[in-house]
């Protein structure tokens, strides 16, 4: 009895430990960015649309796309088009710099970005400039 009791305690710290650690990673702004790229490469628009707040926007070269649902549609269209490769990423508190090269049929493009994510989620995810890789 005494056994159960002592597996018991520990069964329930670990699992109190292991919460902890899953809610650190979900709002690491790097974890959400990557998770976004990974959800892009996986051809997964829901996945993308996910990772955005209500409220949140993305700024590139096609325009302004606000919330979840208009997200999903652009990375609807451009999944199929070309694969991330994101990486350099800065972080200060909530805001991000990093960049992106997209590679499109052998053609490689560069983006640089910055985003603010918050409570896990993307508030803002804007193009501020391009480069060649």
């Amino acid at each position: 009895m005494k056994n159960l009791f002592r597996f018991t305690i520990l069964f329930v710290l670990f699992l109190g430990v292991s919460a902890c650690g899953s809610s650190q990673a979900d709002s690491d702004p790097v974890a959400v960015l990557e998770a976004l790229e990974a959800a892009h490469n996986a051809k997964d628009p829901d996945g993308v649309a996910a990772l955005y707040a209500e409220d949140g926007y993305e700024v590139n070269g096609e325009g302004k796309f606000t919330g979840p649902e208009e997200i999903r549609e652009l990375y609807a269209r451009v999944v199929n088009v070309f694969t991330l490769d994101c990486n350099n990423y800065v972080v200060n508190g909530n805001n991000v710099t990093y960049e992106c090269i997209l590679t499109i049929d052998n053609i490689r493009a560069g983006e640089r970005y910055e985003a603010v994510v918050e409570n896990g989620k993307i508030k803002s995810n804007v193009l501020t400039e391009t480069f060649t890789p």
